[in-house]
C-alpha cells in the first residue's frame, strides 16, 4: 500500500468513527424519552421532575394506572428549634383559631382571609349558586400530629358553590358518614377563580409548591390570570346545568385498559356530563369510551407529553366540541401563563411554552367560561386526606400528589351529585393492557409521584360505600 493510500484510508476511518458517535448521539436524544421510562422508576421520576421543575415528576401522561416505588422510608426530621405543631380544634371540630409563639414549641396561627364578594349573583337552575362568605375561616379537622404539619398544610380556606343540591341521594351525603369523617370536608373549594385573586390568599398558599399551593408562581401571573376567570362558570362546574332533573349525572372516564373490549361506551355518553383526562383517545373506540367529553383535565405538562407520546394512536388535539369545558389541574406557573393567554388571544410571553400560541389546542375566541382551575387547597387536601401516603415523610416528598385521573375522580365526587367512574384501576388490572386504545398488551409500570394502589384501594372504598359506582368489568 502506498504512504498516501494509507494516509487517506486513516482519515477515512476516523469520519467514519465520527459519523457513527454523532449518529449515536442523535438516536439517544431523540429516544430520551423512551430510554428514561425503562430505567428504574426512582431515576425516571427523579429526571421527569427535573426537566419539569413542577410536581408533575415523572407522570405517566394519562396517569391511569401508576404509583409508589420506594423512597427511604426514613422520616424527615424537625428542626432543632422547633417541634411538630398540634391543631386545637373548635366544638365542632373543623373551624379554629390559633396563635403562635415563638418558642420551642410551636402552635400554627390561622388567619382569616378577607375576600370581597363578586357584585352579583347569578342564579342557576339548579338551585343559587352559593359563593363564600366575604371573610373566610380556615378549617382543619385534622387531630394528627405529625413533624410535616407545616410541609402538608392541613388547613383550609372554606366555600359554599357546590354545597346545596336538590338531589335526593347525593354522593355528599354519603361522604358525609363516620366512615370518611376524618376524611371529608364539606365546605372545601373546588375550584378558584377571580375571587382568589388577593394578596392575603398569595402569602397564604405561596408557602405550597406545585399543585398543592402557588410557590413559584409570581403575584404578578396568579393576579391576572385569576381576575380572567370572572363569570359564574368559573365558580361553579356546571354553570351549562338546566335542571333537566334534581340529580346531576356524572361519568368519569380513565384511560385504563379495562375499558378496551367493555361496550361501555353508551352508557358513559347518558350521563348528564362526561369527564375525560389527558390522552383522551375517542375516535374508533366509541363503543367502548363513548364520544362525548363535557369536561377535559390536563395540567399543561400531560397534556404535551400526551400530545408527544399518543399523537400516534389517535391523540392529536384535544377534545374541542360545543359542551366541551377545559379543567386544570396547575402544577405550575405555565398552567396560569396557558390559561392567560387563550383568555386575551395572545402567544405564551415566557416560561416552557414561550412562543406558543394556545389556539393551536383549544381554538380561537374562546369565553371565560371554557376554563376552570382545581383550587391550591383542593389539591392539598386530596393528597393530605383521601391520599397520604409515606413518601411524604421522606425526602422525595416533592414529587407526590394524586394523579390527575384520580384528581379529576374527586372533583366530580365533590361537585357532581351521582358519579360513576370508568377504567380507573381494579385489583384485576394485570388482567388488561395500561391503556385501553394500546394496540399491543403492555404491563402496567409503577413509578413514585402518584401511589395508584392506594388510589385503587380508595375507588374500592367509595364503591363498597356507594359513593361511587365503579366499572371493575368482572
Amino acid at each position: 500500500m502506498t504512504p498516501h493510500l494509507y494516509i487517506s484510508s486513516k482519515i477515512l476511518m476516523k469520519l467514519l468513527l465520527v459519523l457513527c458517535l454523532v449518529s449515536l448521539i442523535g438516536l439517544l436524544f431523540a429516544h430520551k424519552e423512551q430510554i428514561v421510562d425503562n430505567l428504574s422508576p426512582r431515576w425516571s421520576a427523579y429526571y421527569k421532575s427535573y426537566l419539569t421543575k413542577d410536581n408533575s415528576g415523572s407522570e405517566e401522561i394519562d396517569e391511569q394506572l401508576v404509583t409508589s416505588t420506594q423512597f427511604s422510608t426514613k422520616p424527615l426530621q424537625p428542626k432543632a428549634t422547633t417541634t411538630a405543631p398540634s391543631p386545637k380544634l373548635s366544638e365542632k371540630g373543623k373551624e379554629t383559631s390559633m396563635t403562635t409563639n415563638k418558642t420551642t414549641k410551636m402552635t400554627p396561627t390561622l388567619q382569616k382571609v378577607s375576600i370581597k364578594p363578586i357584585d352579583k349573583l347569578v342564579e342557576l337552575p339548579h338551585g343559587p349558586t352559593q359563593r363564600p362568605n366575604v371573610t373566610l375561616k380556615l378549617q382543619n379537622a385534622s387531630t394528627r400530629k405529625s413533624t410535616t404539619f407545616n410541609y402538608l398544610g392541613d388547613k383550609y380556606a372554606t366555600d359554599e358553590t357546590h354545597v346545596n343540591s336538590k338531589c335526593p341521594n347525593r354522593t355528599r351525603d354519603k361522604l358525609g358518614s363516620k366512615e370518611f369523617q376524618d376524611m371529608f370536608l364539606e365546605k372545601i373549594p373546588v375550584l378558584q377563580w377571580k375571587k382568589h385573586a388577593q394578596e392575603s390568599e398569595y402569602q397564604r398558599l405561596k408557602k405550597y409548591n406545585g399543585a398543592q399551593g402557588w410557590m413559584g408562581v409570581t403575584w404578578e401571573i396568579i393576579n391576572e390570570s385569576l381576575n380572567l376567570l370572572n363569570s359564574t362558570g368559573n365558580a361553579y362546574m356546571f354553570d351549562t346545568w338546566r335542571g333537566q332533573r334534581p340529580c346531576i349525572r356524572c361519568a368519569v372516564v380513565g384511560n385504563g385498559g379495562i375499558l378496551n373490549g367493555s361496550g361501555m361506551g353508551q352508557e358513559i355518553d347518558s350521563h348528564d356530563y362526561v369527564f375525560r383526562v389527558n390522552g383522551a383517545i375517542t375516535k374508533g373506540f366509541e363503543k367502548h369510551v363513548g364520544e362525548r367529553t363535557s369536561f377535559f383535565s390536563f395540567s399543561t405538562n400531560t397534556l404535551m407529553n400526551s400530545l408527544y407520546s399518543y399523537g400516534n394512536k389517535g391523540f392529536k388535539m384535544v377534545p374541542r366540541t360545543p359542551e366541551t369545558r377545559y379543567v386544570i389541574l396547575p402544577d405550575h406557573d405555565r398552567d396560569y401563563l396557558i390559561v392567560r393567554a387563550a383568555l386575551t388571544n395572545t402567544i405564551i410571553d415566557r416560561g416552557r411554552e414561550k412562543g406558543k400560541d394556545p389556539s393551536r389546542y383549544f381554538g380561537k375566541n374562546l369565553t371565560t367560561e371554557h376554563f376552570k382551575i382545581l383550587h391550591p387547597d383542593f389539591m392539598r387536601y386530596l393528597r393530605n386526606r383521601f391520599l397520604n401516603d409515606p413518601i411524604l415523610k421522606t425526602a422525595g416528598r416533592d414529587i407526590y400528589r394524586p394523579s390527575t385521573g384520580a384528581s379529576l375522580l374527586l372533583a366530580a365526587i365533590h361537585t357532581c351529585d351521582q358519579v360513576s367512574a370508568y377504567g380507573f384501576m381494579t385489583p384485576n388490572y394485570k388482567k388488561f393492557s395500561d391503556h385501553y386504545f394500546d394496540s399491543t398488551y403492555k404491563r402496567v409500570i409503577f413509578y413514585s409521584n402518584h401511589n395508584f394502589r392506594k388510589e385503587m384501594i380508595l375507588w374500592q372504598k367509595l364503591h363498597n360505600a356507594g359513593v361511587i359506582k365503579l366499572y371493575m368489568r368482572d
